[in-house]
């Protein structure tokens, strides 16, 4: 390989490292979740359009988001 070809390659992998560190920067937004309803209540009867159909709340219920059911899950077993 002569001078040409080694210059050519060591711009090549410049160019590379500093492309991968501008892709990989952090992002500018705090958090990267998606905003939902910590507990969602449910009177008896009320329809739910769901990607799995159409679900009927049998008797009053509560939801609790990942994030609620996580966070109650560590103080149950904490205590």
């Amino acid at each position: 390989m002569n001078l040409k070809n080694y210059a050519m390659l060591g711009i090549s992998v410049a160019l590379c490292l500093l492309t991968g560190c501008r892709t990989v920067s952090s992002p500018r937004e705090p958090t990267l979740n998606i905003y939902q309803t910590p507990i969602l209540r449910l009177e008896a009867g009320t329809e739910v359009k769901t990607l799995d159909g159409l679900y009927k709340a049998q008797e009053r219920e509560i939801w609790h988001s990942d994030y609620r059911y996580r966070e109650l899950e560590r103080k149950v077993l904490s205590q």
